[in-house]
């Protein structure tokens, strides 16, 4: 006779005090019949507010890769607060000098189109590390955690076979996380840089709709025929790219 074990409930969200849109993006099924690892890969907004019961949660997950998309001034601003904690950092900023987050406008389909156009050298770069994470927790994270960060969990999900429904959903699900204290209270700083203006600037800052990350998705699939050749276009090599499944599906 055996004993059937309850089974822990994974929980997507992780309740942090000092992050608004932490997740874990375990549980999608993927093409080949697996799916992706839970307390594998973590995507979030900025670390600058973690206080200690935080970085205990974090140290408890395991968490051994940090990749931080930001630019330096952004980093300058509000360095990551993980300090104790035994886990490698690395400064993979995505923008380069063509998209200056000051000078460029809340079009976010034009931003995305250029980052996609743009930048693809260095969305391969942090799907490289997160591939070389192999099986320790890694995170990705920006300001917001959703466009940049989005961009390059899709890329990663998308080459490992999640569904697109799947990969725009979670994506979609940063609007929610998002809306209310933080939104606000970024659109109050965008203000104080002179960047956007109007009664539904919290709105856009915050914004992550459904029909951009489609067709985003869409835009690579018409220009190179999926996720994995672009990646593998803008220098990710075959082995990597195994290597990053290997790492995120089981």
């Amino acid at each position: 006779m055996t004993t059937a074990l309850p089974v822990q409930r994974a929980n997507r969200r992780l309740d942090l005090n000092g992050t608004y849109n932490f997740r874990d993006v375990g549980g999608y099924a993927t093409r080949d019949g697996l799916s992706t690892k839970w307390n594998k890969l973590f995507r979030a907004d900025a670390l600058h507010r973690l206080d200690q019961a935080d970085r205990e949660i974090l140290r408890a997950r395991g968490l051994a890769f940090v990749i931080d998309l930001r630019e330096q001034e952004e980093l300058d601003t509000a360095p990551n607060a993980l300090g104790g904690l035994d886990l490698q950092q690395f400064h993979l900023p995505i923008f380069e000098s063509e998209i200056n987050s000051r000078e460029t406008s809340l079009d976010l389909a034009a931003i995305y189109a250029k980052v996609i156009d743009q930048c693809g050298v260095r969305l391969v770069r942090a799907v490289r590390a997160i591939a070389e994470s192999d099986d320790s927790a890694v995170l990705v994270h920006c300001t917001a955690g959703k466009d940049r960060t989005g961009l390059v969990v899709a890329l990663a999900l998308a080459a490992v076979g999640v569904d697109y429904r799947d990969i725009v959903a979670d994506y979609s699900l940063s609007e929610v996380m998002l809306a209310g204290e933080w939104a606000s209270a970024m659109a109050v700083k965008m203000r104080e840089y002179g960047i956007g203006d109007g009664e539904n600037l919290a709105q856009l800052v915050g914004a992550s709709p459904a029909a951009l990350m489609r067709a985003s998705l869409q835009s690579i699939d018409d220009s190179y025929g999926s996720a994995s050749e672009y990646l593998l276009a803008h220098g990710l090599s075959s082995e990597e790219l195994d290597r990053l499944h290997l790492a995120l599906v089981n």
